[in-house]
């Protein structure tokens, strides 16, 4: 079963070429727009159900749904990669149920939220990663890119970082076992008849043990070489690590790749099923809430 997880991010907005000066989110011109409104505009004219190929990064996104509460968008958008021909396969039988071109894209559904408070420089973006799948690279790259063609007479950009506070995190990290880590490694096939592929190297704790804690924070600040888990040569240099941690009964995934790290937030479900709209929005706004408080934003600048 694929793990049902979220990440979040700080979204907000500067003058170009000027990382310093951020702009009130609710107000960032001089024409006073505002990042909800801007936000709502991107999903229905900049993706819109019809949808838009990325080309350069071979990723296809559209809007599923848009639904707004008071400066909360909860979108959800169907995003996949194209490229690469294939066959799906009905797994009860084994008979192939149809061919996949290399214009077609196989997409997921997932889940958004957009938190934009009345105050502050900041906005936060919850975005839904179901095992491998995520609309970090195919969302945000054209609004980032829309977002600067429509505001380019004012020199603006929207930056977004990974959302977390510092002190928290860390001390999450610092108070966790670890239960798994998964070394991560893109592999271009040498005839391109399916392109890239992801081969995955995993180490798991076994019942009543639990691997080296110190694997944490090398593997954190990226010091920490296949060598050092595995007994297995020839294991190349990842592209992306995966720590699974627990503390105190909640999971929490580190990925650590070539940008920067992220912290992503595991929701159980009893049954393993895909959670449900309202214990997403509910996981969602637990931890948006919590963050926002930290950043000593008022509850009733973002909530009804």
């Amino acid at each position: 079963m694929p793990s049902f997880q979220f990440c979040l991010y700080e979204v907000s907005i500067r003058q170009f070429m000027k990382k310093e000066t951020r702009r009130p989110v609710a107000e960032f011109n001089s024409r006073k727009h505002d990042l909800f409104e801007t936000l709502q505009d991107f999903m229905n004219e900049g993706i819109g159900p019809r949808g838009v190929a990325l080309k350069k990064s071979e990723h296809y996104i559209r809007l599923q749904k848009l639904e707004d509460s008071s400066r909360i968008l909860w979108p959800t958008v169907e995003t996949g990669r194209y490229g690469n021909p294939g066959i799906v396969v009905a797994t009860d039988t084994g008979d192939n149920a149809f061919d996949i071109k290399s214009t077609d894209a196989p997409t997921y559904p997932l889940r958004q939220c957009f938190v934009v408070p009345k105050s502050g420089e900041s906005a936060i973006w919850a975005t839904e990663v179901i095992g491998q799948s995520t609309a970090i690279t195919s969302l945000w790259n054209p609004f980032s890119d829309w977002f600067k063609e429509k505001y380019d007479v004012d020199r603006l950009v929207v930056d977004r970082e990974p959302l977390q506070s510092t002190n928290a995190w860390n001390a999450f990290i610092e108070e966790s076992e670890l239960q798994e880590i998964s070394f991560l490694v893109h592999v271009q096939d040498s005839d391109g008849a399916v392109g890239v592929r992801t081969q995955e190297f995993k180490a798991k704790s076994g019942r009543g043990t639990r691997l080296p804690k110190g694997w944490i924070q090398r593997a954190y600040a990226r010091e920490l070489p296949p060598s050092a888990v595995f007994t297995a040569t020839g294991i190349p240099d990842p592209d992306e690590v995966h720590l699974n941690i627990e503390r105190d009964g909640k999971s929490r995934t580190v990925v650590v790749g070539r940008d920067f790290p992220r912290f992503m937030y595991q929701i159980d479900t009893p049954d393993g099923l895909r959670p449900s709209d309202a214990v997403f929005q509910q996981e969602v706004l637990s931890e948006v809430g919590a963050s926002l408080d930290l950043m000593g934003v008022s509850r009733g600048d973002w909530q009804a």
